[in-house]
């Protein structure tokens, strides 16, 4: 079934509702185009993508590394980094 819908100014382009009630696209859906042989292919976004699995929020946080002291400032980097620069240039003077 072939059906046409014009682009809009601003790029936009309404799927005709046939489509959308094929497809089960509603209000909000996330659409994908796909490059496929000259053309796109336009697919509903699942809510579950096996690429990025849903973790609980707990999971997740479980792995956060916590530290003691505050994170070093800018100031406190850099001078770390020239510090490791100048050991690492002394080293190959001796």
């Amino acid at each position: 079934m072939n059906v046409r819908a014009k682009v809009s100014s601003k790029g936009q382009v309404v799927i005709p509702k046939q489509i959308r009630d094929d497809l089960g696209i509603a209000e909000g859906s996330e659409v994908e185009f796909v490059p496929k042989a000259g053309g796109f292919f336009v697919q509903l976004v699942e809510d579950f993508d096996p690429r990025y699995p849903r973790v609980p929020a707990g999971e997740f946080l479980k792995h956060v590394v916590r530290i003691a002291r505050p994170f070093p400032t800018d100031e406190e980097i850099e001078q770390a980094m020239l510090a490791e620069a100048a050991r690492r240039y002394n080293a190959t003077r001796d």
